[in-house]
């Protein structure tokens, strides 16, 4: 017997399952909008510089496992005005509010919805840790 919770954890799945399938939420759409927001401070290759952090390393900065909670954070925050972090300030990202959303799973197994703009950048800062 599938109780109410499961039902509620299959939907979460099959929603999660949808966005990594999603052309909008890729990794080669993530590159796009990291060219058009991120490249100037970050480099092309996202290893930074000096005041800037390098992106390529985020996963091996939090003990080797991609911290995805903290990377969606940023970036959602960026994206509502939220410019300054660690004495570094950020542009706005407003543009990466527009959009679709879909739901992304977190930790303890729940989800929240965010713009399919900051979910395929995501993807894009995963598929390029070293």
């Amino acid at each position: 017997m599938i109780t109410l919770g499961r039902y509620a954890t299959l939907a979460a799945m099959l929603a999660l399952s949808s966005a990594a399938c999603s052309p909008w939420t890729s990794p080669q759409a993530g590159r796009s909008i990291y060219a058009q927001n991120c490249v100037a401070c970050h480099g092309d290759d996202g290893r930074g510089g000096a005041q800037v952090p390098d992106l390529t390393a985020l996963a091996a900065r939090a003990g080797g496992s991609y911290p995805q909670r903290m990377v969606l954070d940023k970036l959602d925050g960026y994206a509502r005005g939220a410019v300054v972090y660690a004495d570094a300030e950020m542009p706005n990202f407003g543009d990466l509010l527009t959009g679709r959303l879909t739901r992304v799973q977190t930790d303890r197994g729940l989800s929240r919805p965010l713009p399919e703009r900051v979910i395929a950048l995501d993807a894009y800062l995963q598929s390029i840790q070293r």
